[in-house]
């Protein structure tokens, strides 16, 4: 038998070690028994005239589809975008991929199996609506959280200043309000908000309620 001496360049020879190894991990799955080629033997298979070739394994084809859905879905984030999912109401993300993998099978006539493996593929990089949209709306949520703190700051400064008129227990009440509301909202932490009502406690119950007496003719 004649030896041919085939000169390929680096790239061109890492695809077809790509494309053996991925025969070779889908081997058994595409239900063969016996061992999968040798790289050898398998681009002996390659080399041969067209028309000689047996049909191809549509598992191969399968396997490339596969591969390159798989590729696009994990590069998204690479480049600024995500696999979202926009369900609303009761509907399940897991549902949902299966629904959509099923489609992607049935629309390539890919093989059964691969409708598992797209789904949890597809789960895997999801990401919901509200994730992405808060992804999105970072600098508004910081300019959210300094309005937020200065709102807080300003109201405690004029309630501060009214406590001789609202009365110490109704100002107290006033400033726990507004500081559960940052708390609510994870814009203060449950300590840094004990540590400054506390403090406004204290000083609220030294300030002397202002009488009708003093609020007609002014406090001496």
């Amino acid at each position: 038998m004649p030896v041919i001496n085939v000169v390929i360049n680096e790239a061109d020879h890492h695809l077809l070690e790509q494309e053996h190894a991925d025969l070779v991990s889908a081997w058994a799955r595409l239900g063969h028994r016996t061992q999968p080629p040798t790289f050898a033997k398998w681009l002996g298979s390659r080399l041969k005239p067209s028309d000689a070739l047996p049909p191809e394994d549509p598992g191969m084809s399968d396997i490339r589809l596969f591969n390159a859905i798989e590729k696009m879905v994990t590069s998204l984030p690479q480049h600024g975008f995500h696999l979202a999912h926009t369900g609303i109401g009761d509907t399940n993300p897991a549902a949902a991929s299966a629904a959509l993998a099923k489609a992607i099978v049935d629309d390539f006539k890919l093989q059964p199996q691969y409708a598992k493996r797209m789904q949890e593929l597809f789960l895997h990089y999801l990401k919901t609506a509200r994730e992405i949209a808060d992804a999105a709306q970072v600098g508004i949520t910081n300019r959210a959280y300094g309005a937020l703190t200065e709102a807080h700051r300003q109201l405690t400064e004029r309630t501060t200043g009214g406590i001789a008129k609202l009365g110490a227990e109704q100002a107290i009440g006033r400033i726990e309000g507004a500081t559960a509301i940052l708390v609510s909202v994870d814009v203060m932490d449950r300590l840094s908000a004990r540590k400054r009502t506390n403090a406004f406690k204290v000083h609220a119950r030294t300030v002397k309620k202002t009488g009708w007496v003093g609020k007609i003719f002014g406090e001496t």
